[in-house]
């Protein structure tokens, strides 16, 4: 199992993201509003909440 941040809160990023975890990674979602990234980790289920300062 890999451990994969993604920076960006876009489509692209969940699509990224999904396919990440469908794989067994660990995936951590980062954006300059920590709202919005709590959002899109909860509609991915699985995911965390990373900072701008650990990318």
């Amino acid at each position: 199992m890999s451990s994969i941040s993604i920076v960006g809160l876009g489509n692209m990023a969940g699509a990224l993201a999904d396919r990440a975890l469908a794989g067994g990674n660990a995936v951590e979602i980062i954006g300059r509003d920590p709202a919005k990234a709590k959002e899109l980790a909860d509609a991915l289920g699985g995911a965390t909440v990373g900072t701008v300062g650990a990318a």
